[in-house]
Order: C-alpha cells, then sequence, then structure tokens
C-alpha cells in the first residue's frame, strides 16, 4: 500500500502511519497519535473519525497477517485478542467523541465467546504440555 493509498484510506491518522517498502508493510504510531490528539472534549466529529479509522486500520492488519498467523495458533491467537480489544475500544471511543453514550463495557470473554474459547483451549494445552514433560 502507497502512502497515497493510505492517506485516501485513512486520512485522519495518515500522518501516525508508515509503510516500510521493504517489507511493504505498514507500522502504527498509535501510541503517539493517542497524546497527541485524543483528549479533546467531545464532541469532535474528527476525532471520532479516527477512532473509526484506527479500527478499521486494525482489521485491516490483521486480514493482511492471514497467511502468518495461520501457521501459528498461539500467535494468531494473542494477535486476534488484541486486535478485537483495540478495535471494540476505538469504535467505544469514536462514539464517545460524536457525544453518543458507548454503554456499558462488555468483556470480551462475553462480546466475543468464541475468541475467550480459543484462548481458553491454548492455555489449557500449554499446561497439559508442561504436565507431560516434568
Amino acid at each position: 500500500m502507497t502512502a497515497r493509498e493510505l492517506s485516501k484510506r485513512w486520512p485522519n491518522i495518515r500522518p501516525w502511519l508508515r509503510v516500510n517498502p521493504e517489507t511493504e508493510t505498514i507500522n502504527d504510531e498509535y501510541h503517539q497519535w493517542f497524546f497527541a490528539k485524543s483528549f479533546a472534549q467531545p464532541p469532535r466529529p474528527e476525532l471520532a473519525a479516527a477512532y473509526d479509522e484506527w479500527a478499521d486500520f486494525y482489521e485491516f492488519q490483521l486480514e493482511q497477517r492471514a497467511d502468518e498467523l495461520a501457521r501459528d495458533e498461539h500467535k494468531r491467537g494473542l494477535v486476534e485478542d488484541w486486535t478485537e480489544e483495540m478495535t471494540y475500544t476505538a469504535r467505544r471511543c469514536a462514539a464517545e467523541a460524536r457525544g453518543e453514550d458507548p454503554g456499558d463495557w462488555v468483556p470480551q470473554r462475553q462480546r466475543r465467546p468464541d475468541l475467550y474459547a480459543a484462548k481458553e483451549a491454548r492455555v489449557a494445552n500449554i499446561f497439559a504440555t508442561l504436565d507431560a514433560h516434568p
């Protein structure tokens, strides 16, 4: 993805995205954006749009890593969990930035029981492996 394509797809967060020309991956500087932009008082439509773009960006990143993550169940689980938490949080923040009430926080185990069950299975597998090799 080129810088121009980034600008078109995610114009509000483009300054905090970097294309690595060698690997063609996109590195983000969310933490810098957060401290630079996220403390504005709502309603702020441009802040809401940026949070929505962060959610879209992280979902895009997960899709781009599908082949890599298919080879490693544990890494895939960690990345899926992290991505889901980031997108959920970003969408809640977008709602607040629009002046909306995002409602109560719903734990991941309730909103995504599939991810929670997969995480529990991975942990059980790790413990079973440890128990098998005293």
